[in-house]
């Protein structure tokens, strides 16, 4: 009998608000799959079905995965909740969550003849035999591979130019590009990604822009963020003090003295921001202020204004054409419901 696999999102967990406002937490790359994926991966003839009293919600996520079907009172045998889904869990469980998926893929063998090394032009540090380049990727020459510490995944159609060092574990997401960028181990990122700068110990979603200098760690980034030249994050207090964060009025004591921020989808970093130690910037807002902290609401434009709806959208809708997609219309509904509520 075919496995049936239930997705439960009736219960929100405490600090999964923004990452959790437009994406599903199984949609939440977390090693080099989502959960999904992993679903898919592990079980290859299942039935997948979702859970999510939120109507808007669950008709946008359904959308963007057609083959899911609404649960609707079947018997199940495996269910899927979103336990230690913290941002801050998720970040500290990245170099496991890697080793994890890479030994599944290896012994499947998935990735045979499909990724190779070929040192010519690059520099490996540890063993080769932890790097891992897709066939299709370009790396150019001067970029250093450190697998001391853990694998190092370059996956389809990356783009790595000069004076790159990418420390493992590490997983880069297809079509993603990296120019002259420092990346610390326990990194995961999406894909169509356009990178620089230094970046430690981060999960980044797909189609998120953080091309120039400035530092970003420890920190948790959303889907279609833009984080602007020399914008920097905080991840460590003056006192080494356990990190607490703020998500609306509620305070979070995340358990560990390293986390930087949680940026959510659709949101826009300004230049020059500089963002304090357990920041939380809710989505689809526009930061240009030179110092943020604390917790910025959903919509927010600028300082104190709410993002005109229509404006937003029409950027929203110019932002993804750049990279050739679209925004349906269950997501746009979504967003409105979104827009009204919060």
């Amino acid at each position: 009998m075919e496995k049936r696999i239930l997705i439960d999102e009736s219960r929100i967990v405490s600090g999964l608000e923004i990452p959790t406002r437009f994406q599903s937490f199984s949609e939440i790359r977390n090693g080099i799959f989502n959960s999904i994926e992993r679903i898919i991966h592990k079980n290859q003839n299942c039935h997948i079905y979702y859970k999510n009293g939120r109507t808007e919600f669950a008709k946008a996520f359904l959308s963007r995965h057609p083959f899911i079907k609404l649960y609707n009172d079947e018997e199940i045998d495996e269910i899927l909740e979103p336990d230690n889904f913290e941002p801050w869990k998720l970040i500290s469980n990245t170099s496991k969550s890697i080793q994890e998926d890479l030994e599944e893929y290896k012994r499947t063998k998935k990735w045979k003849n499909q990724f190779k090394v070929n040192t010519d032009k690059f520099q490996i540090v540890g063993k080769s035999k932890h790097l891992y380049i897709h066939e299709t990727a370009k790396i150019y020459p001067n970029v250093v591979f450190d697998t001391s510490s853990g694998p190092v995944i370059i996956d389809r159609d990356v783009k790595i130019t000069p004076f790159s060092f990418l420390e493992g574990p590490l997983y880069v997401g297809n079509s993603s590009q990296l120019d002259n960028v420092k990346i610390g181990g326990g990194t995961i990122i999406g894909s169509t990604c356009r990178l620089g700068g230094e970046i430690e110990n981060s999960i980044i979603g797909d189609f998120t822009n953080k091309h120039h200098e400035g530092f970003l760690g420890h920190s948790y980034v959303g889907s279609w963020v833009n984080i602007g030249a020399l914008a920097t994050t905080s991840d460590l207090k003056n006192n080494y003090g356990v990190v607490s964060i703020r998500i609306g009025e509620n305070k979070i004591d995340t358990g560990t003295i390293k986390f930087g921020s949680i940026i959510g989808d659709y949101s826009k970093i300004a230049i020059g921001v500089m963002l304090n130690t357990g920041c939380t910037i809710d989505v689809c807002s526009n930061i240009v202020s030179s110092r943020i902290s604390g917790y910025t609401n959903a919509f927010t434009w600028k300082e104190n204004e709410k993002y005109n709806l229509e404006k937003f959208l029409n950027d929203a809708k110019k932002i993804m054409a750049r990279r050739d997609k679209t925004l349906s219309d269950e997501s746009e509904i979504l967003l409105r419901r979104l827009y009204e509520s919060l």
